[in-house]
């Protein structure tokens, strides 16, 4: 794969067979789904193409689809990205002297089928007065499901595995078995590799330098980390190719639903009816069972798994939103709540200023923070970043690039918006006297340790390797010269004494030989 996937169409085009690709193309129920999904994300002139190569005939010469741009540059590369799309294929005419392009067939028949059909949904969605009946049938009271509701939902589960991840004690919500497995098996947790006991079954779960890694990223890319691992595992499976196949459909066709709308489980195949379960587990849907009727709900990040992009200024943009989000999260509640939301002030006195009500962003910063210079009010946090707290995290792994993209990820919005005005795209929202002193303190880790050594010059035969062998077994040999005959040892200092102790031993041995 040549860069790391951003959702799951770049995920579909980078890491899926094109043969199973295809496959996605020709199911009957959900193709046409994929097929409007990778159209939409083409460039203009390519959707353009395939648009004209639909509606009208779906087979022309290359040459008179090459007249079609006026704009040559770049159109050998587009041909070979909807190449690789499984979208367009070369024929040749009847006579063989020219090539014709067209539309493949798998591709050709879901496009026309998503143009024909009214239908726009992909499972079977209940209107409010279904969802009343069959509420009263459970004798259940029946509560309307809102968009705030699923955030709230995903949150709650989300931050149950990143306060797992982070060793917060006494957890109100912990993280299923499932998920606890799955922290194990892509290597964001390991067993605690100092437990002494018996029984390996009880030790303790810590978080690895990949899982520092992970818990300092934004939440789409946590998200998605999550998915592609998920979709790596199902790997292993004894019917692989069809679960990946139907993971694939599910996540796309995700993308045709509404937050908040409530589906049918009956809907979906059996194996997608497992994966809903597995992708609820992360908080990507909620499933909810009313008397002998399965109900799931899609929400915000499950249906920006598919519209994520690995455009730069999108990228930025999300990034934005999030932290301004955050702001007005904080300043809206005077007293605590549970938000979801950060965003950071960090100022030149290496006082970071956190806009959270979360105790998760809390044990992140503490992470790299002093928390002994915690100071609260409702809704923000005070902490300071100093050497030592900064040294510490190095000792877990933690980098120093980390820390920054951290602290830049979640930058307050108003300095996002003085390095826009600056027309500096480049401009770093953290002071630049913090952001250097962080690296020298990296740095620190890599510089030159003096120590103070003793220099002994033998001059016997033998003396050499009895000298040498002599410090090497008590971890006080710094330095011994290649060449024997030289006979220059240097020891640590504080071993000097016991050195000389022992060649005096060693020569008076020799010489009542």
């Amino acid at each position: 794969m040549p860069k790391a996937a951003s959702g799951v169409l770049e995920y579909l085009r980078n890491s899926i067979p094109k043969e199973t690709l295809a496959e996605l193309y020709r199911d009957e129920a959900r193709g046409r789904f994929v097929c409007r999904s990778v159209l939409q994300q083409l460039s203009d002139v390519g959707q353009q193409i395939v648009m004209r190569l639909a509606c009208c005939g779906g087979t022309f010469p290359v040459k008179t689809m090459k007249d079609w741009v006026t704009q040559k540059e770049g159109l050998n590369a587009l041909l070979k990205d909807l190449h690789k799309w499984g979208i367009l294929q070369v024929a040749a005419d009847q006579n063989g002297k020219q090539n014709l392009i067209q539309l493949t067939p798998d591709f050709s028949r879901g496009l026309q089928a998503s143009i024909s059909t009214l239908d726009a949904l992909p499972w079977y969605a209940y209107p409010e007065e279904e969802l009343v009946d069959i509420h009263t049938k459970a004798r259940v009271r029946y509560t309307p499901t809102t968009p705030e509701d699923l955030e709230r939902y995903t949150q709650r589960q989300w931050d149950a595995v990143l306060h797992f991840l982070v060793g917060t004690p006494n957890l109100e919500l912990e993280p299923p078995k499932a998920v606890v497995h799955f922290l194990l098996q892509t290597g964001l947790m390991q067993t605690d590799p100092d437990y002494r006991g018996n029984n390996p079954d009880l030790a303790p779960l810590v978080i690895t330098q990949d899982g520092y890694d992970f818990m300092l990223q934004d939440s789409p890319q946590q998200v998605w980390h999550f998915v592609t691992q998920y979709l790596q595992s199902l790997e292993g499976h004894k019917k692989s190719k069809e679960l990946l196949q139907e993971a694939m459909l599910l996540l796309i066709s995700l993308s045709f639903s509404t937050v908040g709308q409530a589906y049918a489980a009956s809907s979906l195949s059996k194996r997608g009816k497992g994966l809903m379960t597995d992708l609820g587990l992360f908080g990507l849907l909620m499933e909810k069972t009313v008397g002998e009727t399965t109900i799931f709900y899609p929400t915000r990040v499950a249906l920006q798994l598919v519209q994520s992009s690995s455009d730069g200024n999108s990228q930025q943009g999300l990034v934005w939103a999030m932290s301004t989000k955050g702001l007005e999260s904080a300043l809206e509640h005077p007293r605590p709540h549970d938000s979801s939301h950060l965003a950071i002030v960090v100022q030149t006195n290496f006082q970071v200023c956190a806009y959270t009500t979360s105790e998760l962003h809390i044990s992140m910063l503490a992470l790299f923070c002093d928390v002994g210079t915690i100071r609260r009010l409702p809704n923000v946090v005070f902490l300071m970043m100093t050497r030592d707290s900064i040294k510490a995290a190095f000792a877990l792994g933690i980098q120093a690039s980390q820390i920054l993209r951290f602290l830049e990820k979640h930058a307050h919005p108003k300095l996002r918006r003085a390095a826009a005005a600056s027309g500096t795209s480049s401009l770093s929202p953290i002071p630049a006297n913090v952001e250097d002193q962080v690296w020298l303190w990296d740095r620190e880790q890599t510089r030159v340790e003096f120590d103070s050594v003793y220099e002994y010059q033998c001059h016997m035969k033998g003396e050499f390797e009895a000298v040498s062998e002599k410090a090497r077994s008590l971890g006080a040999l710094a330095w011994a010269s290649d060449t024997p005959s030289k006979g220059q040892v240097l020891v640590l200092f504080e071993y000097a004494q016991e050195i000389n102790n022992f060649v005096r031993k060693w020569r008076a041995e020799q010489e009542g030989l």
